[in-house]
């Protein structure tokens, strides 16, 4: 995915000057468009053009797409990230931990209707919901993740595939019927200021014993979930096969990353010291 950067370009202050300008371009640009779409006609007639792509398109790739702002999707493929830059893993869960605080409490305050609750006509693919639209929970994962990427790499490559992927993922909610334009352009705002906020989190260079427990800790939470929400017989079999080969996926990424035999006998012998 391009060069990375480690230690003294990923830390404070000299990460954020080379950071913040184009970061605080691209929040200009989305409060610009946020500010836009809360016009009703413009928010309806962009709702329109994009949820009737649904009609063109089979019903499966949306919803593996759309899935992608899950959050046990999305979680693991932050893991696999996670694999491979454990140093960020702090500032992953702080951003996490106010994304989660934030959408619901802004979800609850604004209780707007979803466009089921309000459209006549329109295509709904997957669940049908008809409140707590404002903001889109699956878009403001997605451009967490983007905005983590975004200050975790300097390649300019990787930071255009972040916004990218965060872009696919809000503009599959509306196909599909599930949020309005404005939710979507909300979502981005905040999944990308948790992030911000967040990346004032310096590198945290734990022992590798504790990053590789750390590591598997989060899996088997994963996995946990992924076991609960796989008897929903609503989820279609594509859907399954993403998470449990996203999930395959990270574990044997841990495994090539870590030798966990190595590293518990590290662990044991660090005690009885």
């Amino acid at each position: 995915m391009g060069t990375t950067t480690y230690a003294k370009a990923d830390g404070l202050p000299k990460q954020y000057k080379q950071h913040q300008r184009s970061f605080l371009g691209l929040m200009l640009v989305l409060s610009c468009a946020f500010l836009i779409t809360l016009l009703p006609d413009v928010n309806l007639t962009l709702f329109r053009l994009l949820n009737g792509i649904a009609a063109e398109l089979p019903n499966w790739p949306l919803l593996l797409i759309t899935d992608l702002g899950n959050g046990v999707t999305l979680g693991v493929i932050t893991l696999c990230f996670l694999i491979k830059r454990p140093e960020i893993i702090l500032r992953v869960i702080i951003a996490s931990v106010l994304s989660l605080l934030l959408v619901p409490l802004l979800k609850q305050y604004f209780d707007m209707p979803r466009p089921a609750a309000v459209l006549e006509t329109l295509n709904i693919i997957g669940e049908t919901r008809m409140s707590h639209s404002f903001p889109s929970g699956h878009t403001a994962s997605a451009f967490l993740f983007a905005g983590t990427l975004w200050f975790a790499y300097q390649s300019h490559t990787i930071k255009v595939f972040a916004i990218t992927f965060g872009a696919i993922v809000g503009i599959s909610r509306i196909i599909v019927g599930a949020h309005w334009p404005q939710d979507i352009m909300l979502g981005a705002i905040v999944g990308l200021l948790c992030a911000y906020t967040a990346a004032y989190c310096p590198p945290t260079q734990l022992q590798r014993v504790n990053n590789a427990l750390m590591l598997m800790f989060l899996w088997l939470v994963l996995v946990i979930c992924e076991l609960e929400k796989s008897f929903d017989k609503d989820i279609i079999w594509q859907v399954l096969l993403l998470r449990w080969g996203l999930l395959f996926t990270a574990a044997t990424l841990f495994l090539r990353q870590y030798n966990i035999k190595q590293l518990l006998i590290q662990r044991f012998a660090s005690k009885t010291q």
